[in-house]
C-alpha cells in the first residue's frame, strides 16, 4: 500500500473515522491525482460504479474536517486539493474563464510579498491568520489563441 494513503487513514483513524472501501476509493483518488483540483462530480464519476454521490460528499466533509484536503470556491463552484502530502507550498489559483480550467501559479515575489502583508495585518488587528487564498480569473494562453 501507498505511505501516503496508509497515512492519510491514520489520519482518519486518529479521528474516529472507520475506514470505508468508499473512504479508501476516495483517497486514493486524491493521491492518484495530487496535482489536480477535483468537483465532487469527477471524483463520482470515477467511481460510481461502487459508491453513492451522497457518500462521496460524506467523505469530502470528514476529509476538509480532518485537514487532508482543502476546498476552493471559485464563482460559487468547489474545487478539492490533497493538502497534506502535496508538492505545493503556498501558491494562487487562476481559473480560465473559457475553459474553466484552474492553474496553480508560483511567484516567489508575491509570495513573499503577501505573507509580509499578512503579517502586517496580524499586527495591526491583533489577529492570526492561517490560511490566505487568492483566486486570479482571467483567459489562458491557448483560450487567448
Amino acid at each position: 500500500m501507498d505511505p501516503r494513503i496508509e497515512r492519510i487513514q491514520n489520519i482518519l483513524k486518529e479521528y474516529n473515522y472507520k475506514i470505508t472501501e468508499g473512504r479508501k476509493e476516495i483517497i486514493e483518488i486524491f493521491v492518484h491525482y495530487d496535482d489536480r483540483h477535483l468537483k465532487v462530480n469527477t471524483i463520482y464519476d470515477l467511481i460510481k460504479d461502487k459508491i453513492s454521490l451522497p457518500t462521496v460528499y460524506r467523505t469530502i466533509e470528514i476529509l476538509k474536517h480532518t485537514g487532508i484536503i482543502n476546498e476552493i470556491v471559485i464563482n460559487e463552484e468547489r474545487y478539492y486539493e490533497l493538502k497534506i502530502y502535496s508538492r505545493k507550498c503556498f501558491h494562487i489559483h487562476f481559473k480560465c474563464d473559457k475553459c474553466n480550467t484552474i492553474y496553480d501559479c508560483y511567484d516567489s515575489w508575491m509570495m513573499v510579498k503577501l505573507l509580509d502583508e499578512k503579517e502586517k495585518i496580524e499586527k495591526q488587528y491583533n489577529t492570526i491568520i492561517y490560511d490566505i487564498v487568492v483566486i486570479l480569473n482571467g483567459v489562458c494562453n491557448k483560450c487567448r489563441r
